[in-house]
């Protein structure tokens, strides 16, 4: 490869590295300037539009807050209605296992037979067909001896009596949980029966319920209002990166005045700057400033030298490549007269074939 052609990769590398340099610095700098106009009266429009991004970027991440917040919010609600719902299941499955004993206690008790009668002839028919289940089930069990034909005979038949007991079981619950629940809201006739010992665990369970049922009432409100919010609003998680694309949006705008800023500053502007401008900057600028100031002066000469030795070498490199073209041209052109002398030479021997022809011609009409 070309050394020059080296040499130009190296100094591009090398701007490329101190154009990063220069931009962190002016940007540094520029932010540590414009953060000292916050308590300065001036009427320049960057510094207006300054105090507007930081204004748009701090309510911005407030919003993203009170998303989060909001977002959090749900979160702890969904949670705490699964609980509430768990709870209300449990209280209601307490409950049910509360109207059977009631219900059961107002069949064993004589004081009730005005409510029971209505159910008496279901519940003694259940009972006795659970006796006679049980009792045939039992002398299932108590048989002994036998073939294997026979053992597995009573084993199936046994199965079967389970199954109808299980069903007949399930029907006597049934209807204790019946009899409980259409009895749960009646007085009982005594105050120190079982009956009035288990209407006071009922009316304690309601209360509990109508608590939690309260409680889980007011949760799903809020809940739904949030989730309506979203509705509305979008996707939490959505809402919150577009307001970060925003946010990135905004600093970009932030960075570019930053270090346009920095380079007034360091006086490395293209543009004449104003004579009203550079006396703000240099009420706001300091001498501690000067090295800032001497650092970015020195990296934008470098730039600036890099790319005159760039462009030096890349006009060196296409001189010698217009040079290389001229010397191809020329040759084209030699190879190109030479190409025409020899077809003048073949033009001039045609030439001299045609006249001995006629020669030829003229000797032989002589003859005729």
């Amino acid at each position: 490869m070309d050394d020059r052609k080296k040499r130009i990769d190296d100094l591009q590398k090398n701007s490329q590295e101190s154009r990063i340099s220069l931009d962190n610095l002016l940007e540094n700098f520029g932010e540590n300037l414009y953060s000292r106009t916050k308590d300065l009266q001036s009427d320049f429009e960057d510094i207006f539009q300054y105090n507007v991004y930081l204004q748009d970027i701090a309510e911005s991440n407030i919003a993203i807050s009170k998303i989060e917040e909001k977002n959090h919010r749900f979160r702890e609600l969904e949670e705490a209605v699964g609980v509430k719902e768990q709870e209300e299941k449990e209280i209601n499955k307490e409950m049910s296992g509360v109207f059977k004993r009631l219900g059961k206690a107002l069949l064993e008790n004589d004081s009730y037979n005005d409510y029971t009668s209505l159910f008496r002839e279901q519940a003694d028919a259940l009972k006795a067909k659970l006796e006679s289940l049980e009792s045939r089930i039992g002398e299932l069990d108590n048989k002994e001896g036998g073939n294997v034909f026979s053992w597995i005979g009573k084993s199936a038949q046994g199965l079967v009596l389970k199954s109808f007991l299980s069903k007949a079981q399930e029907s006597q619950e049934q209807l204790y949980l019946n009899i409980g629940e259409r009895y749960s809201n009646r007085d009982s006739v005594r105050e120190d029966d079982d009956v009035a010992m288990i209407r006071a665990e009922i009316d304690n369970l309601r209360g509990i319920s109508r608590s939690v049922q309260d409680e889980l009432s007011a949760l799903k409100d809020e809940r739904r209002i949030i989730s309506a919010s979203f509705g509305i609003d979008g996707n939490p998680q959505k809402q919150i990166q577009s307001i970060k694309s925003h946010i990135d949006q905004v600093k970009e705008s932030l960075a570019k005045l930053f270090k346009d800023f920095g380079m007034q500053a360091a006086g490395i502007m293209d543009a004449e700057i104003p004579p009203e401008r550079r006396y703000f900057i240099d009420t706001i600028v300091t001498a501690e400033d000067g090295e800032i100031i001497g650092r970015a002066v020195r990296l934008n000469q470098s730039i600036s030298d890099n790319e005159k030795a760039i462009n030096r070498l890349r006009a060196s490199l296409e001189i010698d490549e217009e040079k290389s073209k001229i010397d191809k041209l020329k040759k084209q052109i030699e190879d190109k007269k030479n190409r025409i002398l020899d077809m003048e030479q073949g033009i001039v021997d045609l030439e001299e074939n045609v006249r001995d022809c006629e020669k030829v011609i003229q000797e032989l009409q002589k003859q005729l």
